[in-house]
This record gives structure tokens, sequence and C-alpha cells, in this order.
């Protein structure tokens, strides 16, 4: 995916998914979903495609709704995974907020006038779509 294609996408579930991907958590099915359950394999994590919504499954962890381009909630579970390996940066002004993703001398910038959740997932997208995810 090109910066560019980043820096276009709106918010919503693909957006999600593909955050999700980039963030190294495998995307299954609902009944897959209940298969692993049963044998507790959602160690890294896990997106599951409930119609057109998504839900996180993590080892030891609940169950949550997995929106991180429109909820606050979402996006701080974004923000917790990248701190474990980049500097995070939040500016919330007026009209437009920013993201800026920093590893070592790299800094990676985003903006969203749309939402906060926004500007962190595409600036999120930004820094892991070299694979670098950790």
């Amino acid at each position: 995916m090109t910066e560019q294609e980043i820096r276009s996408m709106k918010p919503g579930p693909e957006m999600d998914r593909t955050l999700g991907l980039a963030l190294g958590y495998e995307e299954i099915l609902v009944h897959e979903d209940l298969e692993r359950r049963q044998k507790s394999e959602h160690e890294r994590g896990t997106i599951i495609r409930y119609g057109i919504r998504y839900i996180l499954r993590r080892k030891d962890q609940p169950a949550v709704e997995w929106s991180p381009s429109t909820s606050w909630e979402g996006m701080g579970l974004v923000v917790e995974e990248l701190r474990k390996h980049y500097r995070v940066d939040l500016l919330l002004e007026a009209d437009t907020n920013y993201c800026s993703i920093t590893d070592y001398d790299d800094t990676i910038e985003a903006g969203s006038d749309i939402s906060a959740p926004h500007a962190v997932a595409k600036a999120a997208l930004l820094a892991l779509r070299g694979g670098a995810s950790g």
C-alpha cells in the first residue's frame, strides 16, 4: 500500500482490518474463532469479522470491539501496541488532529480533520507499512 493510499483512507472497517493486519494480528472468520477459543489459540492477537465489524481477541484478555480508526477505545489499543516500539505523540487542535510516531530518528506524521482515532490509524499504518512492527 502506498503512502498516498494510506493518507487517503477513510475511517471504518477496511482501515481497521488493514491496521490489524499491519500490527501482526491474524484475520479469521467467526466459525474459526469458535474452534480456536476452545483451544485458546489467540496468542498474538486475532481480528474476527462479524458482518462489517471486527472483534479483537488476545490471549488472557477479554474480547473487545476492534474499531481503531473510529473509536477512542480502539485508538488506545493501537497506541498501547505502538508504544512497545515507538514514541507516539498526539496533538488535538480545533479543526485538525495530528499524530506523530517516532522510531529513532525517523518521524511519521499524519493528520485528520475527522477524528484523533483516524489520525492515529493513518500514522500507525504509515509507520508499520515497512513491516517494522516488532
